[in-house]
Order: C-alpha cells, then structure tokens, then sequence
C-alpha cells in the first residue's frame, strides 16, 4: 500500500506538474534521457522516498541528514545567485522546519516522524532534486551527492537481501546505523558521525560548484574510500541474520 501511495505521488509530479528528470550532467558527462525520463522520474522519486525511509533508524537521523541537504541546496544556489525560486523557497521553509523538529527528535527523543515523516521528507527532497536537474545552473549530480550516505545504506541493503535471498522489502536490523551500533559506538555519536561525513559530503559539493571542479573530485574520492574503509569493517553487505527489526 505505501508503494501503490509513493508511485500515485511520483506520477502526478511527472504527469501533472511536469517535473521531470530529462537530463543530467556529471564530471563532464551529459546524459539526455529522452523518452525514459518519465519511467526514471518515478523511479527517482520512489527511490529517493524509500532511502530517506530505511535511513530513518536512529533518533535524529533522518531529520538531521535532511536539514543537512536542505541547507546546503540554499547556500549553493544563494551564492550562485539564483533567483529565489521554488527550489530556494522550498529549501529555506523544510531546512527551518526541520531543524525545529531536530531539537525534540534529537536522541533521546520526545516526538518520532514515523513512515510518514520521513517519507514526505523523501518526497520533498526528490522534487528539490528535480527542480535543481531542471535549472542549467544546477544539472548536475551534486543534490544526488548530498544524499550518498542514505543512498549507499539503500544499495546495500538491497544487496543484503539477494545475498541472502529474502525480499527486498522485508526489514532488517543491519543498516549502516546498526553495524555502527554494534561497534560499541553509543546512540549520540553513531548519529554524529553520520553528520559528520555527510556535512563533509556537502562542503565537498560547495567546493566543486562554487570553486574548484578538481579539488570537489579528490575529497568525493577521499569521502568515498573513508565510506568504503567504513562498510569493510562491518557485517553491512552481508548481514546478521539474527538482525530483525519492525522497519
């Protein structure tokens, strides 16, 4: 049911609003998808829904990497001097919003999103991340850089659960925040280290925008062999099947 409700969602932003990904451009590669870009569109959005949803694990986390992205979409286009269009507005409204709810989801929490939450917080941070496709000055893949810790515990959870052939869709306690649990790692800091290298993830993105191209690659480089490091020193890709969860 909550699938049939994403793939609704994604539709009438691509059908009605007319929000599509058509195109992207990446390390100086440019890809124009043509007639697929309705297919991807939902695809994207559903994606993208889903990985803020599994991410979701951890008092403040979901909400905290989403403020983080929210944030850092405003200060690169502000200081690209865009013109304060939906996608800045949207930005500035969901970063404030967010943080206000951080302060009582922050471990140890008062209040808890839910599906519902952090799904509408997938929803919203795909269509920021169409709007940024769409506009010349932001086709790129940096709104999808920004999301690399979310998308990477998705991948691998995906891959988890073809290796050892259960549904994709069936829940498990062995997500990028639980192996760091089971580091000895308490709550708090498994949460902000998470921060850390996603707010290292977006000044690297500020970095290639606004700066140099160049430098923006060798940190992306850097960022990603630290995750790597990281994803070889737990049981991430291959899991503990004694490690069950309700989500």
């Amino acid at each position: 049911y909550k699938l049939a409700g994403q793939i609704v969602s994604a539709i009438i932003v691509s059908f009605y609003g007319g929000i599509l990904l058509r195109d992207v451009s990446f390390f100086g590669i440019y890809l124009n998808f043509g007639i697929f870009s309705y297919p991807l569109t939902i695809l994207f959005i559903v994606g993208i829904i889903n990985c803020i949803n599994l991410i979701d694990g951890l008092d403040g986390l979901a909400s905290g990497i989403s403020a983080i992205y929210f944030l850092t979409i405003a200060i690169i286009a502000i200081l690209m001097g865009m013109p304060m269009d939906l996608e800045i507005i949207l930005c500035l409204i969901m970063f404030g919003s967010t943080l206000g709810f951080l302060v009582h989801n922050f471990y140890p929490a008062k209040i808890f999103m839910g599906d519902s939450g952090s799904m509408f917080l997938g929803y919203i941070i795909s269509i920021i991340c169409l709007l940024g496709f769409k506009n010349v000055t932001m086709t790129s893949l940096i709104p999808m850089l920004l999301l690399a810790i979310p998308i990477m515990d998705t991948f691998f959870a995906i891959v988890r659960r073809i290796i050892n052939h259960k549904p994709i869709t069936m829940p498990d306690k062995n997500h990028l925040h639980h192996q760091l649990l089971r580091l000895n790692i308490s709550h708090r800091n498994v949460v902000l280290i998470i921060y850390l290298i996603d707010i290292l993830f977006a000044i690297a993105s500020i970095v290639y925008v606004l700066k140099d191209q160049i430098l923006g690659i060798i940190i992306y480089s850097i960022l990603f062999i630290i995750v790597l490091v990281l994803v070889l020193k737990t049981n991430i890709i291959y899991g503990d099947r004694k490690g069950k969860c309700r989500k």
